[in-house]
């Protein structure tokens, strides 16, 4: 894996055109710009950085913070909006947020106005037998289907629910194949849903009906998604990297093979709007991964101080974002320069 801590901004040039930066390079800081890329020492977790989630023009941003759902503008970093939400959070094509409640041991799907914040529904889930405001207690991740009229979320219940945005309450319950799902990813034509499990491979459904509909060979998995065009599906394997299953996959999207492997145990992972690169997280490391998988080409941007966890991409590949506990937000911008987001305050 090449560092390109010296060469950030051609980082980004791989993102949009997949050139290369040398590997001789010199390791330099990678910050681009007067008080970009700074550490500032925060005491404390900020964001639990397990789930995030872009407007579908890009200017805004949402992440999970301490019970509420804090809103940046990606335009400048600040911190625009502090609303009631959960633990995960998803944005809908349709002007819509949808995120989780934990209430007297009830856990809820809740949507939200995204100009407002304002409740607009809400459905009741399941009734966790956690103790309220223990950790792992809701919903572990939700995603909306490109039109916007079906939400996913997985449940620590084990099951996975597809609600209809017009009426929450007309929900189908899916039982995949392992016990312990963890997230979940729509087909971009609607038509299949990707659900990945620690325990077990990642299990195709179909998304109207919630039947089975394929599985992709492998490890358990710990993260999917799909790629803009439809042909592929990646995976981060839920395994260490000491573990010899440690791998980010991409498999064909029809054909439900191999189509390249990454022996690297990723965390969260995002396609870029060409299809033919992946960034990702990768455990208990600190460096964002761009990989172009068709080419097996890897370059790492540094810039975080704290290990990475959500990570997503502008839809018109201008900026990469990820989220880490104790930084924040950070996004590597199409000058090459590192960018931490302002920081929510902790009541």
């Amino acid at each position: 894996m090449r560092s390109v801590r010296g060469c950030v901004a051609a980082a980004l040039t791989v993102l949009l055109a997949l050139s290369a930066c040398s590997s001789g390079d010199e390791q330099s800081d990678p910050t681009g710009g007067a008080g970009e890329g700074e550490a500032v020492d925060v005491p404390g977790v900020v964001l639990s950085g397990d789930s995030a989630a872009l407007s579908p023009d890009g200017s805004r941003l949402a992440v999970p913070c301490d019970g509420r759902l804090c809103v940046w503008s990606t335009a400048d970093g600040s911190l625009a909006e502090q609303w009631d939400g959960g633990a995960v959070v998803a944005w809908s094509t349709a002007g819509q947020l949808a995120t989780d409640r934990v209430d007297g041991g009830t856990v809820s799907v809740v949507l939200l106005d995204a100009t407002t914040g304002e409740e607009t529904g809400a459905a009741e889930a399941y009734e966790s037998e956690v103790v309220q405001d223990a950790p792992g207690e809701g919903l572990r991740d939700l995603a909306f289907s490109a039109d916007g009229e079906t939400l996913a979320g997985v449940g620590a219940d084990g099951v996975v629910r597809l609600w209809s945005v017009a009426d929450p309450a007309d929900v189908v319950e899916v039982d995949p194949a392992g016990r312990a799902p963890v997230a979940v990813a729509f087909s971009p034509d609607g038509s299949r849903v990707g659900i990945a499990s620690s325990d077990a491979p990642t299990a195709l459904h179909d998304a109207r009906t919630g039947e089975a509909v394929g599985s992709l060979a492998g490890a358990p998995q710990g993260d999917v998604a799909w790629s803009a065009d439809g042909s592929w599906i990646a995976g981060a394997s839920f395994a260490d990297d000491e573990d010899d299953a440690a791998a980010t996959t991409v498999w064909d999207a029809d054909s439900l093979e191999v189509e390249a492997t990454l022996a690297t145990a990723g965390y969260r992972v995002a396609f870029t709007p060409t299809s033919v690169t992946l960034v990702l997280s990768v455990k208990k490391e600190r460096d964002l991964v761009v990989w172009s998988w068709s080419d097996d080409d890897v370059v790492t941007l540094a810039g975080a101080t704290d290990d990475l966890r959500a990570v997503l991409v502008a839809s018109d590949a201008s900026g990469l974002y990820a989220v880490s506990p104790r930084d924040g937000v950070l996004e590597w911008g199409a000058r090459g320069a590192v960018r931490t987001f302002d920081r929510p305050s902790r009541d």
